[in-house]
């Protein structure tokens, strides 16, 4: 058999941001299933950084996704200079902002029982409102955005897959044939047995 050989594609990190609650890390899993290499709560300012690491590898890292959030408070202000830093060096980047309404974040926050993060010990309700004011000018240089309220788990993957996926790379499925003996037990990892 010959390996099938792809065009090499051309690194453009995506940049995964948006208000905390709205799916940010259920994004990142689902760009990790589809080869991304995630980083999740990356201060900004490191951004530039890692993207020059990304080059360095020589193709090895070709995709890479960045969520960026206020959960790095401090460093956060510094979000919208590292995106003219990089406009002005003229790195390609997709910047995607993900987020929900506010009582559907606030019903996310009540099952899970946390806190939210620009509100620990205030209502859920300010730190969004808080949030939204914070995040407003990055959103508006957001090149993809998506609002999850009305979506369901599998709407959000199909959507990451539509705009993140490279045609022709879909998932492989592998299948082991093992013989064993029963008096040894039966490998852990067998999801069907004859």
């Amino acid at each position: 058999m010959s390996e099938v050989k792809r065009p090499a594609e051309k690194f453009r990190p995506v940049i995964v941001t948006g208000l905390s609650g709205g799916g940010k890390s259920l994004a990142a899993r689902y760009m990790e299933d589809i080869g991304y290499f995630c980083v999740d709560n990356l201060p900004p300012i490191f951004i530039p950084k890692f993207i020059d690491l990304c080059r360095e590898t020589q193709g090895q890292i070709s995709r890479a996704a960045i969520v960026v959030d206020t959960r790095s408070r401090e460093f956060f202000d510094d979000f919208v200079k590292v995106l003219n830093e990089l406009d002005a060096g003229d790195i390609s980047y997709e910047l995607l902002f993900i987020e929900a309404s506010d009582d559907v974040i606030i019903r996310r926050y009540k099952e899970t029982r946390r806190p939210h993060p620009l509100a620990p010990a205030a209502r859920i309700s300010e730190g969004v409102t808080r949030e939204r004011e914070l995040l407003a000018p990055v959103r508006a240089r957001a090149t993809q955005l998506v609002n999850t309220s009305k979506l369901r788990k599998a709407e959000l993957r199909d959507i990451i897959r539509q705009h993140y996926d490279t045609p022709g790379t879909d998932a492989v499925m592998s299948v082991n044939i093992l013989s064993f003996g029963f008096k040894y037990g039966i490998p852990l990892d067998a999801d069907l047995v004859f």
